[in-house]
């Protein structure tokens, strides 16, 4: 199988991912104060990354022209790409909630890589999210699609409970 050439002394890269409110962002800082790393909050590379997987996937009808090397040359193109700027830090850490949904395709592309997955109780993530509601109470959420979800305490948990949310 051809692969993408090495890139010699190329930056590792790993991945961060978890619920929300359980930590990621605030690891990014830390890690971000370590010259050698790259961190940010949250990168749109695993968005990036899904799209490119369903415009290559059997939806399309043109699929069947895209070899498994050609998609996975595409998949590290985004990394290689969106990371350029990047190319001089020794470790990039990608974070992304999705990239658990992910290990397969992580394992393939990047088998050293590793995932840090941030966790935290899920009562206490609703309760974190529910102060962050009140303390903004004169903004209304983009979390909630509609008045009877952020209607009372109860519903903008059961809401976010929700597998689809």
């Amino acid at each position: 199988m051809n692969t993408l050439p090495k890139v010699r002394n190329s930056p590792k890269i790993h991945f961060i991912s978890g619920l929300p409110r359980s930590g990621s962002t605030l690891l990014g800082a830390l890690l971000r104060q370590n010259p050698r790393f790259h961190a940010s909050m949250s990168s749109p590379v695993g968005s990036l990354v899904s799209r490119i997987l369903e415009a290559m996937s059997e939806d399309n009808e043109f699929s069947v022209f895209i070899t498994p090397e050609q998609k996975r040359a595409l998949t590290l193109g985004i990394f290689s790409t969106f990371y350029e700027s990047q190319a001089d830090k020794e470790v990039i850490f990608d974070t992304n909630r999705l990239w658990c949904s992910k290990l397969s395709l992580i394992q393939e592309l990047f088998p050293t890589s590793k995932v840090i997955c941030c966790v935290r109780n899920v009562a206490w993530i609703m309760d974190s999210i529910e102060r962050l509601v009140r303390k903004n109470s004169f903004d209304v959420s983009r979390l909630f699609n509609n008045p009877n979800e952020r209607a009372t305490v109860y519903t903008r948990t059961e809401t976010l409970s929700q597998g689809s949310r």
